[in-house]
């Protein structure tokens, strides 16, 4: 989770956890993003159990009550496990008012069929949600950046990135800050990186 500059790791499975993921939302003046992990269902699940037990929470009563919003970042791939899961936290969510956006992962190189002709998109489009790609990366750069857990903004200090591969992530970063710029959630530009 990244906020106030600064980044903190929780772990959302345990009641404890979301307790403390609920304190920064409510004492950050600024936004928080929180990057919950693939199969994060049961966590969205608990905030939207209306819950008053330790790690519950009704979303969207303490997003009004602190005068915040969610935005919803979900990436998928061309996979019908993803898909259900997408289906699964739009409907878990959907009292909730989050706003959404789906991400295509273009990893591999195959049309998003499934999604495309999925009642999942049309319930996204319905309730205003966005679609964004993020384009597909040299496989050798992702590779580079799991085997030494970097990502497109950190492989720059790396001495021991290729040139191209700096280069190649770079162009990377400015397409997704543009691309999540056009969709209100960064303010600037990519060339304010």
């Amino acid at each position: 989770m990244l906020y106030e500059d600064r980044t903190t790791v929780l772990d959302i499975r345990t009641p404890a956890g979301l307790d403390a993921l609920y304190d920064i939302w409510v004492e950050s003046p600024h936004d928080v993003l929180v990057d919950m992990p693939a199969g994060g269902s049961d966590a969205t699940a608990k905030m939207a159990s209306g819950g008053n037990a330790e790690g519950m929470i009704e979303l969207y009563g303490l997003l009004e009550a602190i005068d915040a919003k969610a935005v919803l970042l979900f990436v998928i791939d061309q996979s019908r496990e993803v898909l259900a899961a997408l289906r699964d936290e739009l409907e878990a969510l959907s009292a909730h008012r989050p706003d959404w956006i789906v991400v295509r992962n273009h990893y591999q190189e195959r049309p998003f069929t499934l999604f495309e002709e999925s009642q999942s998109k049309q319930t996204l489009l319905n309730i205003g949600g966005e679609v964004l790609d993020m384009g597909r990366l040299d496989p050798s750069l992702v590779e580079f950046l799991g085997k030494n857990d970097c990502n497109l903004n950190t492989i720059q200090t790396r001495d021991d990135a290729k040139f191209l591969h700096k280069l190649r992530a770079k162009g990377a970063l400015r397409e997704w800050i543009t691309a999540l710029t056009s969709v209100g959630l960064l303010q600037g530009s990519a060339d304010d990186e």
